[in-house]
């Protein structure tokens, strides 16, 4: 018999209900069906790819700032349990006169290194672009050379050149009766040394960079401006440097962020961090700190100390420079 239609709502579907062997009726299965297992199927698949990844990302690089941040704030005992110190680490690094010092180095690096990493090389792509493909790909090449070269190998080649005595430069210049100074050994000028050898290291591969921006400027927009009779500053300010904007932001940024930890290599082995800490840094002083005198407190909390320097420096960087950028 066909049931009353008011009672069609609640009837439930067919074979939802089977009578069980002791003729009671069983609920329904709890099982998901197969559409939900698919689709947590496709949500899982993602996650399985990235799990190795995040899994790596988390032990070798949040993991340990966590424990760096830890570190900076207990007194390490290797025969008992460490002893929190508070502030005490970050105190005692603020005060010490060498970490000071190592700071106001530091931004002499960064920015002095601007002109000769961000500025000159720009001027260099430009000059490349304008050549023919042939020329352009020797000087690209010529350029790239010392970016190959580890900054170990760069310090003592420059050491070698800048020996007063018997240096490459020594040799060329002393049949003119000229002396070379003892540039490492003078704390006027060791620090610039530093910044020339490490900038020298690494223009080639800021050049690149810029040469992968210029090469998505047709040559046509140049052409339309001659005939509108710009010349070749008109040109460069107002139609190169805008559509590189968004390039010359990638090198900004990365100048303030990597010229510290690049001039480390120099500054080991070429001056040790003198004469009279000249030619020291943030990056030298927290390695000196774990690697000579032990202090594992003071060496994390210098890095914590470097990771805030550097990201208010990007942080200025950005609120400056971001509003300049024409990324269309």
């Amino acid at each position: 018999m066909t049931p009353p239609a008011h009672d069609l709502g609640t009837m439930p579907a067919p074979g939802a209900l089977s009578r069980s062997n002791g003729g009671a009726f069983a609920l329904p299965s709890l099982r998901p069906s197969a559409v939900t297992l698919a689709r947590w199927s496709r949500a899982a698949t993602p996650m399985a790819f990235l799990a190795p990844f995040i899994i790596l990302v988390g032990v070798f690089t949040y993991w340990p700032l966590i424990d760096l941040v830890y570190l900076s704030f207990v007194r390490m005992n290797p025969f008992g349990p460490d002893a929190f110190v508070a502030m005490d680490n970050y105190a005692g690094v603020i005060s010490n006169t060498q970490f000071r010092d190592a700071a106001v180095n530091s931004l002499i690096y960064i920015f002095g290194s601007i002109p000769l990493k961000v500025v000159l090389p720009l001027a260099v792509a430009v000059f490349i672009w304008t050549m023919s493909a042939r020329l352009g790909n020797v000087y690209r090449s010529v350029l790239f050379v010392p970016t190959l070269l580890s900054f170990v190998v760069v310090a003592i080649i420059w050491i070698w050149m800048l020996n007063p005595v018997m240096g490459l430069l020594q040799t060329v210049i002393s049949p003119f009766g000229l002396r070379l100074p003892n540039l490492l050994s003078n704390r006027e000028t060791a620090i610039h040394v530093i910044i020339f050898v490490s900038s020298w290291k690494v223009i080639g591969f800021n050049v690149l960079l810029y040469l992968a921006g210029l090469s998505a400027i047709g040559k046509d927009y140049i052409e339309a401006m001659r005939l509108d009779g710009a010349n070749d500053w008109t040109i460069f300010r107002k139609l190169i440097v805008p559509l590189l904007s968004p390039t010359i932001f990638f090198v900004a940024i990365s100048t303030v962020v990597f010229t510290i930890q690049q001039v480390f290599t120099p500054i080991d082995i070429m001056t040790g961090g003198g004469p009279l800490n000249a030619t020291t840094n943030i990056f030298y002083i927290v390695y000196q700190y774990l690697f000579e005198s032990f202090n594992v407190g003071y060496s994390a909390a210098g890095t914590v100390l470097i990771f805030l320097f550097l990201g208010f420096l990007v942080a200025i960087k950005i609120a400056v420079l971001e509003k300049r950028v024409h990324y269309h």
